[in-house]
């Protein structure tokens, strides 16, 4: 595993572009908007998807299929991209936390440190489940074709969720009631709940990633 830490490593190494994007982004974001909670989860999001043009590198002319002749399980390069998305993460999202915390001082915008925290922890367990469903995808249909599969999804998502509030309505229950007592949650209890939750995502990522590569022919 420590091979194909390297190999993503030096691959991410070469996208100095898109490091150069995000930097931009991130000063200008920082300078020009007063939201700072979603500055931190769209900025570390979009590092987080580092993870998904390794993949494609990977794939790219048969790659992946040589990669296999190597002394490499597939098991083992599934479980390296699920770490290797984590590890990359966390410097970004602390480079654009220290980034919104410093210029919310500076340009004297309320930003408490409790806020400041939560947005921190929640962009990071927001980035967890986007690779969880993203990850999968890209191993089953490819760079290309898991945009189409990701567009699905979240049409299929957006589609549940207004199906689920008619059925709701229909039936005579009370989901604004249930919204209303999640939110009326402690953080505390509430960032756990989340975490649990994100935790299970992720697992069960991992597992349907794994079973995906190995049906796969190279």
């Amino acid at each position: 595993m420590k091979g194909l830490f390297l190999k993503d490593l030096g691959l991410v190494k070469g996208q100095k572009q898109f490091f150069g994007v995000i930097l931009i982004m991130m000063v200008l974001f920082t300078t020009a908007y007063t939201n700072f909670a979603f500055i931190i989860a769209y900025i570390t999001v979009m590092v987080g998807i580092l993870t998904l043009t390794t993949i494609s590198y990977d794939e790219f002319e048969n790659g992946m299929g040589y990669l296999f002749t190597l002394p490499v399980s597939r098991r083992e390069y599934v479980g390296e991209k699920y770490l290797f998305s984590i590890v990359t993460t966390l410097p970004g999202l602390a480079a654009v936390s220290a980034f919104s915390f410093v210029f919310s001082r500076i340009r004297k915008i309320d930003f408490p440190v409790e806020e400041w925290v939560l947005s921190v922890v929640v962009s990071f367990l927001v980035v967890t489940a986007v690779l969880s469903i993203v990850i999968p995808l890209q191993l089953k249909f490819g760079a290309d074709k898991s945009r189409v599969a990701l567009m699905i999804v979240w049409g299929g998502g957006i589609m549940a969720v207004y199906l689920g509030i008619k059925a709701c309505e229909a039936w005579g229950i009370d989901w604004k009631a249930a919204i209303d007592w999640i939110c009326g949650m402690k953080p505390a209890v509430a960032l756990a709940g989340i975490t649990v939750i994100c935790g299970l995502l992720m697992v069960g990522s991992y597992l349907i990633s794994l079973r995906l590569l190995e049906k796969r022919e190279f």
